[in-house]
């Protein structure tokens, strides 16, 4: 599959989104429908990350648990995302 110029610079500029995400201390929202139809997975600075849902007020999130660390290394690979711990 042929990358665009305009989905590259995207993908560029939403990884240095991510890392000033995580340089505020604040997690990083992931969402892939084929990880999690349903909800999203917020990523941490610490390299942890969580499967999250949004509550039926659609404002309130909530953890539905931690990821173990074999299905974090999963999605990294799976969304190409580099491992690393910022905190």
């Amino acid at each position: 599959m042929m990358i665009t110029k305009e989905e590259s610079r995207l993908n560029i500029h939403l990884k240095e989104v991510r890392l000033e995400t995580f340089e505020k201390g604040c997690p990083f929202m992931l969402h892939d429908s084929e990880i999690n139809t349903e909800g999203f997975i917020y990523e941490y600075p610490d390299g942890s990350m969580k499967l999250m849902n949004l509550a039926d007020d659609l404002q309130t999130i909530i953890e539905v648990r931690a990821l173990t660390p074999a299905e974090t290394a999963d999605i990294r690979q799976k969304l190409n995302l580099p491992a690393f711990q910022y905190a």
